[in-house]
């Protein structure tokens, strides 16, 4: 069954069945873009100046709402970083977190923290970077946790996660993702559509990332290419997929087999951007979901809810992300009883995408340390 939980796009889409909705929204959207174009031309003319950092910042982003698996590739670019000797730390903004606005939280080695105070998705990042000492720092203030980033951690490369249509902090090389499943060519610009600002946006970005490419058709990567060549002919365009790669077993920290609940029944829960990739996945993985429940993106679970899951599953195991896991509430092990695994995906990129993308990598970092 499907969570029948009230969302914005829900919304959206009864608006846009009804004609005066349906108007109603395109006038907003060109409020929207005006917004968004008067804001942007505040910074390239040099009304407003953005501030720099004194070491390399690479930006990570989308030009569209929802989820395109940028944090795994965050992760992975982190990763590499660190590998080849450098000193990378990140940067995000942090959604429906308690800190204040302006305040830095500094997840790293020997810092004390909470879920409350990170939000979500940068506890994520966190512990998937963490064997590697990549520190994540939290604010919206995104000059501030570099600066702390730079003085008290040491970084000598910033990864600014979600910054694409942030431009009050200054970066040598944007690199954005864009969906195969929800190609930009085909959307119109929020509130009616998913776009955070028009297409031609992409001009800026010197990578751009197709990800999710095992769910598209060819036809749509390829019209993506040459819409995304057009916009910018001097990009270089990546493709990628994402694939499964573990089960977490959250009680015993130890990795599973993902052939575990082949051919088996399972339930799924998620409060993410695209509850269609990960439900894909499994099913992918012949897993049976009997049980499907989906809660708005961010959404932070309540005992209530795990335990109305706990009753509607019955025996059978419950796989939930990384993301969804991060906001289960303390007390979580005495509802769901009967096992729950963790999907862990790992981004994959096709022909010589992942060589290209070190490319730009090194050129905004400098090279290598």
């Amino acid at each position: 069954m499907k969570n029948p939980h009230f969302s914005a796009k829900l919304l959206r889409d009864r608006l846009k069945s009804d004609a005066a909705g349906n108007i109603a929204l395109k006038a907003l959207s060109l409020v929207y873009t005006g917004v968004i174009a008067a804001r942007r031309w505040l910074y390239k003319t040099g009304a407003i100046r953005p501030r720099s950092l004194p070491v390399p910042v690479i930006c990570f982003g989308n030009i569209s709402s929802g989820g395109t698996g940028k944090t795994s590739t965050v992760v992975a670019a982190a990763q590499e970083l660190a590998r080849s000797g450098r000193r990378p730390a990140v940067l995000l903004r942090g959604y429906k977190r308690r800190s204040s606005k302006h305040n830095v939280v500094v997840l790293a080695r020997g810092r004390s923290f909470d879920l409350a105070d990170t939000g979500d998705e940068a506890l994520m990042l966190y512990r998937m970077l963490e064997k590697e000492g990549v520190p994540v720092l939290v604010s919206s203030d995104r000059y501030a946790s570099g600066m702390t980033a730079v003085n008290e951690l040491g970084a000598d490369v910033i990864l600014m996660d979600d910054g694409f249509q942030h431009f009050a902090l200054a970066r040598g090389t944007d690199i954005v993702l864009v969906n195969a499943t929800a190609p930009f060519y085909a959307d119109s610009v929020l509130p009616h559509g998913d776009l955070r600002e028009p297409a031609a946006g992409l001009a800026r970005a010197r990578a751009v990332i197709i990800s999710h490419c095992e769910q598209g058709r060819q036809e749509t990567i390829e019209e993506l290419c040459a819409q995304i060549k057009t916009l910018n002919p001097g990009a270089q365009i990546i493709e990628s997929m994402h694939a499964p790669e573990f089960f977490l077993d959250p009680v015993t920290a130890h990795p599973v087999d993902l052939n575990v609940l082949k051919g088996r029944p399972a339930a799924a829960l998620s409060a993410i951007g695209d509850p269609d990739s990960f439900e894909g996945a499994l099913r992918k993985m012949k897993i049976d979901l009997k049980q499907v429940w989906r809660y708005p993106d961010h959404h932070a679970f309540t005992l209530a809810e795990l335990a109305a899951a706990q009753q509607a599953r019955g025996e059978l195991p419950l796989i939930t992300t990384y993301k969804d896991f991060a906001r289960f509430p303390a007390g979580w092990q005495e509802i769901l009883k009967g096992g729950v695994l963790i999907l862990s995906v790992k981004i994959v990129f096709l022909c010589d995408g992942w060589k290209k993308l070190t490319e730009v990598m090194d050129a905004a970092a400098g090279g290598k340390a």
